[in-house]
């Protein structure tokens, strides 16, 4: 079970690394729905799974989602539309996802703050298109992170 943690931490690690290296996020798509899982941490809670590259997002088109089809989008949108927008729908995300479907989730503000995280830390900044600047979505983010924890 400590190697199952251990790996599933490894993959969402890889998740925020790689996204941040390819500005890229992946996830799968059949008309217009996305593939989603039952929280296993959470009851009545969705998690809408992620992936940071196309072969890891293929690799789980199978079962309930063989007619799904790995589908990307850009980190920017990523943050600005997915991440807020789970976040109100109080939605969890699952980042890199295994074939038996197991992988960490996470709330959606808390990763996106982690990615704002890794794109500082390699002095690289994001061109937003809903926020003035990568600096104002960070505000936003911790502004609302620090809210809900009231």
């Amino acid at each position: 079970m400590q190697q199952e943690s251990r790996d599933i931490e490894k993959r969402y690690q890889d998740f925020i690394t790689e996204v941040v290296e390819t500005e890229t996020v992946w996830g799968l798509t059949h008309e217009d729905t996305w593939a989603t899982s039952s929280s296993y941490e959470f009851e009545d809670t969705e998690v809408i799974l992620f992936w940071s590259d196309k072969a890891g997002a293929a690799a789980c088109a199978e079962d309930d989602w063989a007619e799904y089809e790995p589908e990307s989008i850009s980190l920017v949108e990523f943050l600005e539309n997915w991440c807020v927008g789970m976040y109100g729908d109080e939605l969890l995300l699952g980042a890199n996802w295994n074939t038996d479907l197991t992988g960490k989730e996470v709330e959606p503000l808390v990763i996106a703050l982690e990615i704002i995280n890794e794109l500082k830390e390699h002095g690289k900044s994001l061109e937003f298109t809903q926020y003035d600047s990568q600096e104002e979505f960070e505000e936003q983010v911790i502004e609302a992170l620090e809210g809900g924890e009231e």
